[in-house]
């Protein structure tokens, strides 16, 4: 093996072991831009119609790993039907510390 082949190999082997810690720090809090399913973009409700906006966004993150959803933003499309343009998703670990950093109130 050549010099030069031990150090693309070495070279590799390293930025692959400094990826891994920075992909698993980001795995807590994700943003889909225009989610879809089999190709369509997820609708604001759910079938039901009762269930829409938070709900609804909750469901697209259990359902793809996270817990709930932190934000989302609607998008009206040309046909008026309402889907969501962005949905960003947060894990239980990230939900429990943003609360415990909360102050509590105290009511009269």
């Amino acid at each position: 093996m050549s010099p030069r082949s031990k150090i693309l190999i070495a070279a590799a082997l390293s930025f692959a072991a400094l990826s891994i810690p920075a992909a698993k720090a980001e795995s807590s809090l994700r943003t889909y831009f225009n989610p879809a399913v089999f190709g369509k973009p997820v609708a604001l409700c759910m079938s039901d119609r009762a269930s829409c906006g938070k709900p609804s966004a909750d469901a697209w993150c259990r359902d793809n790993g996270y817990a709930e959803a932190l934000t989302f933003e609607r998008l009206r499309t040309a046909d008026r039907s309402q889907v969501f343009r962005q949905i960003k998703c947060i894990t239980r670990e990230q939900t429990v510390a943003a609360k415990t950093d909360q102050p509590e109130t105290a009511t009269p």
